[in-house]
């Protein structure tokens, strides 16, 4: 009896002493709040943002050269390296110029030869005429010796054209870059014959500097363009290589094709560009910016600001009572810096939430951090 009523008496002693830790554990339970989710927030600017039609492009030289002989003959030299860069007027190529070169001088003999005969005939001329007015020879024998005179003119005027004939073909024997750029590599070997208008070129130059874009854009597309600026076809655009996001060309467009591709239902542009440095290379995809419109007095808020929801497009704001609120809004245009937007509900001067919405439901109370104070804060 005693042993079960000491077990008793133990137990109440337990109970005693764990019922008001309980209850006391309980009020700090209801007393515990979930704080509010902390969120990075920013100021929703407005500012004149341009409107761009996005596409996809590629670099292209706005001229080919292929390099052919313009005269024929064995290939000696060649100055410069497959894949150089040259300069216009810089020698490429020489061909055997010994052929040439006596052609030339030949020429350049003949026409010595016939102005010694001009000038004797002229003299001729000047000896006999005095003759003639004393009667002491035949007027035809003067005549014959006038038409000596203009046969010898004549000859000389022939020999001076084949000296420049001779000259030019002389001159083909080294084949010079007619414009700025970058060699190919050589299908011609030193050593091999060369033949005039040979469809095998020696090589090919690509200028690197004006530089060309070429792309397509959809029939909508170019249509909701053309309203706006015109069809004159002198639009501006940027283009950026895929590596390098944040170093954009700009350029000009020049041609418009005069017709809707049948079969892709897209219609072919060209542009114009600088390339000094040549950090655009033929062949290269570029992705192109055409300017659409200007927007004046567009919203932007930071690219990570804006969310996708089920109806859309939607920002988190948040008002002076700290509370979250979801606002759905148009995207007008966006790049890497920020994005453009249009709704009724927002204004300048708005708290945006840029980072934390995860933890963020409309209606949700929140401690907004600016982007300063949550680098503090880490």
């Amino acid at each position: 009896m005693k042993t079960q009523s000491n077990k008793h008496l133990f137990w109440s002693i337990l109970l005693i002493v764990l019922l008001p830790i309980f209850f006391v554990g309980c009020n700090r339970k209801e007393k515990t709040k979930t704080p509010p989710p902390r969120v990075t927030t920013t100021i929703i600017k407005q500012q004149d943002v341009p409107i761009y039609i996005d596409a996809i492009g590629q670099v292209i030289s706005y001229i080919t050269i292929n390099i052919r002989p313009q005269a024929a003959g064995k290939l000696i030299n060649a100055y410069i390296k497959q894949g150089a860069l040259v300069k216009e007027g810089d020698i490429l190529y020489e061909i055997d110029p010994r052929p040439y070169q006596a052609i030339y001088d030949e020429a350049i003999a003949q026409l010595a030869h016939d102005q010694a005969l001009l000038e004797y005939a002229v003299q001729t001329v000047t000896r006999y005429k005095q003759v003639l007015e004393d009667d002491f020879i035949s007027k035809l024998t003067y005549e014959q010796y006038q038409s000596n005179v203009a046969a010898a003119t004549a000859q000389v005027e022939l020999d001076q054209a084949a000296i420049t004939a001779a000259k030019i073909n002389l001159d083909f024997c080294k084949v010079v870059a007619p414009a700025s750029g970058k060699i190919s590599y050589f299908n011609v070997d030193v050593g091999n014959i060369l033949i005039v208008d040979d469809p095998n070129q020696i090589t090919v130059l690509k200028p690197f500097s004006p530089i060309d874009i070429t792309f397509s854009l959809p029939q909508q597309q170019f249509e909701l363009i053309r309203k706006v600026q015109g069809d004159a076809g002198e639009w501006q655009f940027v283009a950026t290589l895929p590596e390098k996001p944040d170093h954009p060309f700009a350029g000009t467009t020049y041609f418009i094709d005069n017709q809707i591709n049948q079969n892709t239902g897209t219609i072919l542009l060209k542009g114009r560009m600088l390339n000094e440095n040549n950090e655009l290379w033929p062949g290269e995809f570029i992705r192109v910016k055409v300017l659409y419109k200007m927007a004046p007095g567009a919203l932007t808020v930071p690219p990570s600001a804006v969310l996708i929801g089920k109806d859309g497009p939607y920002i988190y704001t948040v008002d002076k009572d700290e509370k979250a609120i979801a606002q759905n809004v148009i995207v007008l245009t966006r790049t890497d810096e920020y994005i453009a937007i249009q709704s009724d509900q927002v204004h300048e001067g708005d708290t945006v939430i840029t980072d934390g919405q995860i933890n963020v439901a409309p209606g949700l109370i929140v401690n907004p951090l600016s982007p300063d104070t949550v680098a503090e804060v880490k």
